[in-house]
């Protein structure tokens, strides 16, 4: 079996331990990674470099994950998303725009045998 090439990931975070991490799992997997710590910065990020993936958290201060989503389904609608929370529930703002080209919710704290798993589906 051909081994699949590596996804480039950014991942968005205000927690510095939870995306650091979570960025040595996934280069432990083979992946390419960058890191952001919040909207704003990970927004720039996106502009200058080409991800396949981007993991972020909704609660950020500055530009949240909500905005920095809505602002990279305009800049570069192909990018998969998947939205990491610590909030048991949605709220229906939410899930408004969760349901609008998310690729997966993910609770926290993360289960790294389910992101892999995700993340092995994704196309190369």
């Amino acid at each position: 079996m051909a081994m699949q090439s590596p996804l480039r990931v950014l991942i968005v975070d205000d927690e510095r331990d939870a995306t650091v991490t979570l960025a040595k799992f996934l280069t432990s997997r083979g992946h390419v990674t960058a890191t952001a710590a919040n909207g704003a910065e990970a927004f720039k990020a996106v502009l200058s470099q080409d991800f396949d993936v981007v993991m972020t958290d909704l609660r950020m201060p500055g530009m949240d994950g909500a905005d920095f989503l809505a602002r990279v389904r305009v800049e570069r609608p192909g990018i998969s998303i998947i939205v990491m929370t610590g909030y048991t529930e949605l709220d229906s703002e939410d899930r408004v725009w969760a349901n609008a080209g998310v690729s997966a919710v993910l609770q926290k704290p993360l289960d790294l045998r389910q992101i892999s798993q995700i993340l092995s589906a994704y196309p190369r």
